[in-house]
């Protein structure tokens, strides 16, 4: 998880004693306060062009019918490491910024990481029914707009179950959270892959100057 928390942080080249120490120390003041938590629920979907309906909820985007091409039905997930990480940062942001700058950068790879963790073991469960995922895509990504969070957080009714609510500019709270979309496909986009393949986010996301951007996806 080092290069992840290294990305997060704009750091290129290795990490030295000193950041590896600080981003250690950082881990475990994370482990003490985090309370991962998720809320998932399968609905039916129909994806036409550049439009895909979940449930009742209707979503123009090219870059999301792209990922959920071939697929019947997805998978909507709120998931947090609770309010107590906020807490933390914000603490530390006011006594040492590097440290909370660390913090950060930990906490983003541990939400993503949880994210990997419930993502893998649905891929696990659809694939003994010969069926594949495909990877999460959230509100925000390419032109997948940031203001359905909105939808995701209410028919999961994440706030009542996880905690989870978004500001007036659909920022989510609190703010190591995120809400994706996952696509459910009995089709395998290579068939040099045996288990579930997964349509890498960046491959399909339009955005070429984001500073998360994986290498290799340059388009």
């Amino acid at each position: 998880m080092q290069n992840e928390i290294l990305r997060y942080m704009g750091h290129s080249g290795e990490a030295s004693i000193q950041l590896e120490k600080m981003i250690s120390s950082c881990l475990e003041k994370l482990a003490a306060v985090s309370e991962p938590r998720h809320v998932m629920r399968q609905f039916p979907c129909f994806v036409s062009e550049n439009n895909v309906t979940i449930d009742t909820f209707n979503i123009k985007s090219k870059s999301l019918t792209a990922c959920l091409r071939d697929c019947t039905y997805v998978y909507l997930l709120a998931a947090t490491l609770g309010a107590d990480v906020d807490r933390l940062i914000s603490q530390r942001s006011m006594a040492d910024s590097a440290e909370a700058l660390c913090l950060q950068a930990c906490a983003s790879a541990q939400i993503e990481n949880y994210c990997n963790s419930v993502e893998q073991e649905l891929s696990d469960n659809v694939y003994q029914d010969g069926l594949y995922l495909r990877s999460r895509y959230s509100p925000g990504y390419g032109d997948f707009n940031i203001t359905c969070q909105t939808n995701v957080l209410s028919i999961l009714n994440a706030h009542k179950l996880i905690g989870v609510t978004e500001t007036k500019s659909h920022i989510l709270t609190p703010l190591k959270s995120i809400t994706a979309v996952i696509g459910v496909s009995s089709q395998v986009f290579h068939a040099e892959e045996t288990v579930c393949m997964q349509e890498h986010k960046c491959k399909i996301c339009d955005k070429m100057d984001c500073n998360f951007r994986e290498k290799g996806f340059s388009k």
